[in-house]
């Protein structure tokens, strides 16, 4: 790809202060096992620190969440217990973060499945012959054309199922420290704690860097990066990158011991770059869109979603009402 000024900058910058210590795709040929034990009887939960016959490990606890397209990155450091607690309180946060996105896109949950939304005036499905939307519109037509391709903005409101914020955050550092390697993990640790309330921290700001990238499904195998600060400047010790879909989610792991820097300094200020996209400007569906979220909140919201499709062809059908049933 070639990179525009910017993007090179954005790259200079990473490749100036951070070395990557996990690079992977989502969806691999072969599934990883990320384990920290060499022998089984050694095996202990990286999240609640218990072991056999305490709990069990016969779960698969996928170290990105499976609804996010992860297929093969699975960590033998949870239990049953962690899994599902997680799987029910902050993953479901980020799930419903995305809203009618995961069915829009189609993109793959547990066991393959694509999921529906539905709302008032909407219903959005894959069915056998491919995405399926159904609308509830009085000015539907005016937002169509049948001579030729057009762009189509879904015009009725299709808001979100109710999350909280900082849940959804805890679910993107929760991926984060499942996938840190073990001689990394001392810096994790504050950070589990805190996920699974045995600290309470109290966060004024919570910055999650998102980058959207129209087109069909670009990040389709997933991507997957853990970066680490090269020195003992005053920037975020390990930042992690996690994309799927259209989104890339970009984040840095709190409370590790050499971020100590953010809670000594009154106010605690660093200057940083979206990491550069893979698909630069002349990507054909059009340029990525960057901004920042504060995820610090823990009151339940609902966000609203505008989603614009690319249609080639737009034909009128006449539908035939059903039989009068005897």
């Amino acid at each position: 790809m070639e990179l525009s000024k910017e993007q090179d900058e954005q790259l200079s910058f990473y490749e100036a202060h951070y070395s990557p210590v996990v690079q992977s795709e989502l969806v691999l040929k072969q599934s990883v096992r990320l384990a920290d034990h060499t022998d089984a009887a050694a095996r202990v939960c990286r999240f609640c620190g218990r072991g056999k016959p305490e709990v069990k490990f016969g779960m698969d606890a996928h170290a990105v969440p499976e609804f996010l397209g992860n297929k093969s990155i699975i960590s033998m450091n949870e239990c049953d217990d962690c899994n599902q607690f997680f799987g029910g309180g902050c993953e479901d946060n980020l799930a419903k973060w995305f809203g009618p996105v995961r069915a829009a896109t189609q993109m793959k949950g547990k066991k393959n499945r694509i999921p529906t939304y539905k709302d008032k005036d909407i219903r959005i499905e894959t069915g056998q012959k491919g995405l399926e939307i159904g609308i509830v519109s009085e000015d539907l037509e005016s937002h169509l054309r049948f001579d030729g391709p057009f762009t189509f903005t879904i015009p009725v409101p299709m808001p979100s199922q109710p999350f909280v914020p900082l849940e959804a955050a805890k679910a993107l550092v929760k991926a984060a420290c499942s996938i840190c390697p073990p001689d990394l993990l001392p810096e994790c640790k504050p950070a589990i704690d805190w996920l699974m309330g045995r600290v309470q921290v109290k966060m004024s700001s919570f910055p999650v860097l998102i980058a959207f990238t129209p087109g069909n499904n670009p990040y389709r195998n997933g991507q997957l990066l853990l970066l680490k600060r090269k020195s003992a400047e005053k920037l975020p010790f390990l930042w992690c990158l996690l994309a799927t879909g259209n989104y890339r989610f970009q984040f840095f792991v709190p409370l590790c011991p050499s971020d100590a820097w953010m809670v000594s300094d009154e106010v605690a200020r660093f200057t940083t770059y979206h990491f550069p996209d893979v698909f630069g400007d002349k990507w054909p569906a059009g340029k990525t869109r960057f901004g920042v979220v504060d995820w610090a909140s823990r009151d339940t919201q609902v966000r609203e979603e505008k989603i614009t499709f690319h249609v080639e062809k737009a034909e009128e059908v006449e539908l035939k009402k059903p039989a009068d049933s005897e």
